[in-house]
């Protein structure tokens, strides 16, 4: 008997229903599905042109816009929903055609964050997921508008930073300092200028203001609002790094040596942060570097590379400070720092420089002389370790696995049990290649000891083979 065929949900098999059955289906769901019938209307509307579609955008929009009703789970959930079609309309429908009114549009949607969080009984993150969306989005649309109709819409752009009272959606508008033109960029200064003083201390004009100067590559605009600010608001950092960008390294110098005494406010990953005077003490410091060698002063950059290594052990700083040496000089050097190393208050960050450079025997030798000092609560240092070293150095990667085992029992950590478990398989097939004069208890009393002291730990114990116990 032949098979039968079956039609798939493609666009062949919906052909094959017919336009009378598919208009059925479709005013079927479009009764209860509000985002198809939203759509459904645009695309009849798009018929008639952009203008006829836009006013009917603009009717959905009015009605959000004058809504005042309480919005518990249910209704968010819908409206997630609707707000997806709706954007999905704004964006493709009359997006594709009129890329200006969709600008306009999806910016007047964005807006409806900020009465819509005042009416939620409870916070929704499907809701805000459709508006996160649709920033990203609109970024996008409104970099493809021309640049004299860019111009139109800054008034909108103001609007949502001033409804945004608290400075927590910042991040749209920094990513449009990005995408406007000339003319845009020019009518915001304006608008912003004229609100910079009601608003001591908020993130808003202001940072917007040195955005668009950062987009314009004007230095000295940038400067002179942050010569503006209050002390605890001022990044001096960031201006030096602009000096030194241009060329003005003696500006450059004086601004990276201004160095701050007390807690700040500044943007860090678009939002208004306290940080303390140690906050990017580093990266100050390795820029300073930076400029000195601009000027010449190459005995003062390579003593704070060296300052830098000594208090961080970072191999990325030693590596910078040895390419910046005399030819041959760098040997000698190296082994300065190795015997800094050795010598290290901070053990654990001197096993991950060895580990890193790489230099094995010495992170051996380092481990083997601390063998009774470490401490299995840092396994993020001592696990790497122990498997980078397993292979050339089988006896600093046992003490290594061994103390970290002990720890995850000792504390019982039953998350880690499964871990603790494929460090003693780790231990059993070292267990042949370590020297014979090795002062270690041996695997099988280890194990013994084990067993001894933890034998109600049966998380552990069962993810462990027969042949270990």
């Amino acid at each position: 008997m032949a098979r039968q065929k079956r039609a798939k949900l493609d666009k062949k098999g919906l052909s094959g229903l017919g336009l009378d059955k598919l208009i059925e289906i479709l005013l079927e769901e479009a009764s209860a599905n509000k985002a198809l019938k939203g759509r459904l209307e645009a695309a009849l509307a798009g018929e008639a042109g952009p203008a006829e579609m836009a006013r009917l955008i603009d009717r959905r929009l009015d009605t959000h816009e004058q809504a005042r009703t309480r919005i518990n789970n249910a209704r968010a959930k819908d409206l997630a929903i609707e707000f997806s079609g709706l954007v999905r309309t704004i964006l493709s429908e009359l997006g594709g055609v009129d890329a200006a009114g969709g600008a306009e549009r999806i910016l007047r949607f964005l807006a409806l964050r900020f009465p819509i969080s005042a009416r939620l009984v409870s916070d929704n993150a499907r809701l805000w997921k459709v508006f996160d969306e649709a920033e990203t989005a609109a970024a996008e649309l409104i970099r493809s508008v021309p640049a004299e109709d860019q111009a139109l819409l800054v008034p909108q752009f103001e609007m949502l930073r001033r409804r945004d009272r608290y400075g927590e959606h910042t991040g749209f508008l920094h990513k449009l300092t990005g995408v406007i033109g000339a003319p845009a960029a020019t009518a915001w200064k304006i608008l912003l200028a004229e609100a910079m003083p009601k608003e001591p201390g908020k993130l808003g004009a202001l940072d917007l203001l040195q955005a668009i100067a950062l987009r314009q590559g004007d230095v000295d605009a940038y400067m002179a609002l942050e010569e503006g600010k209050a002390e605890n608001r001022r990044d001096t950092l960031t201006v030096a790094a602009l000096l030194h960008g241009a060329g003005r390294h003696e500006e450059a110098l004086e601004w990276v040596r201004r160095r701050p005494t007390g807690m700040r406010l500044l943007p860090v990953g678009g939002e208004l942060t306290s940080v303390g005077p140690e906050y990017g003490v580093r990266e100050r410091r390795m820029l300073e570097a930076e400029i000195l060698d601009k000027l010449n002063r190459r005995g003062d950059a390579q003593g704070l590379r060296w300052r830098e290594f000594a208090e961080t052990l970072d191999p990325a700083v030693l590596r910078l400070y040895l390419s910046k040496l005399d030819d041959f000089a760098e040997f000698d050097e190296m082994d300065r720092a190795f015997a800094l190393v050795d010598d290290a208050e901070d053990i654990y960050g001197a096993l991950d420089f060895f580990v890193t450079w790489p230099r094995l025997d010495r992170a051996a030798a380092l481990v083997l002389r601390h063998k009774d000092d470490w401490e299995g609560r840092y396994y993020e240092d001592l696990a790497p370790a122990a498997e980078a070293l397993s292979d050339d150095q089988p006896l600093a990667a046992t003490v290594l696995y061994r103390v970290l085992i002990s720890d995850i029992l000792r504390r019982g950590i039953g998350v880690a049990y499964p871990h603790a478990a494929i460090y003693l398989k780790e231990l059993d097939r070292l267990q042949p290649h370590l020297p014979t004069d090795a002062r270690l208890q041996h695997h099988d009393d280890f194990v013994a000891d084990l067993r001894r002291t933890h034998p109600k730990k049966f998380g552990f114990w069962s993810n462990v083979s027969e042949a270990l116990r």
